[in-house]
């Protein structure tokens, strides 16, 4: 995949550059360096979701290797920009895809993403098969700490379920497998 910059096109590669950069980029709400499987899920989750920021980080790790010569972060943001409006977000999803799946660099990370996911999925239903219903007499304070605890686990697992499909749709549209 390659990116304009001005009259130069710089190519996006992803090596351990790119986990470097993200390293130090992607903290958490504290500002503090996140574990390589935190980074990954704020980076395929945001992948997934087409989140714009996300994208554009993913972009600013795909030319880390060019160390004292890449572009800044606010240059790489205007080339996401650009193409995003000439050629669509769709279209730069699936060439970052493509190229985060081509040389097998994260490929390793990308499954133990699924696996996560696929484990919160297992988690949320042993969840809902181990949690007691509230007695008809019960508290109401108990009722509604039940029916909260209900709706926040059914939104998590409606959330993840998709990710998967749209991820293994995204990487079926590459050709290339995990």
């Amino acid at each position: 995949m390659e990116l304009k910059f001005g009259d130069k096109e710089l190519q996006v590669k992803f090596n351990f550059a790119s986990l470097s950069l993200w390293e130090e980029k992607i903290v958490d709400s504290d500002g503090k360096k996140q574990e390589d499987s935190e980074i990954f899920d704020a980076l395929f989750t945001g992948l997934v979701q087409k989140n714009p920021r996300t994208l554009v980080n993913i972009i600013n790790g795909g030319l880390a290797y060019l160390d004292k010569d890449k572009p800044t972060y606010s240059e790489v943001f205007d080339a996401a920009s650009d193409i995003m409006g000439s050629e669509g977000i769709d279209k730069l999803v699936q060439d970052l895809m493509a190229e985060l799946t081509a040389n097998g660099f994260f490929k390793g990370s990308m499954k133990q993403w699924i696996n996560s996911i696929e484990r919160q999925i297992k988690g949320y239903d042993k969840f809902f098969k181990e949690l007691k219903k509230p007695a008809k007499n019960a508290p109401k304070e108990e009722k509604e700490r039940y029916d909260n605890l209900v709706q926040r686990y059914n939104l998590l697992k409606d959330q993840s379920k998709p990710l998967l499909d749209e991820f293994e749709k995204m990487l079926k549209g590459t050709g290339n497998t995990l």
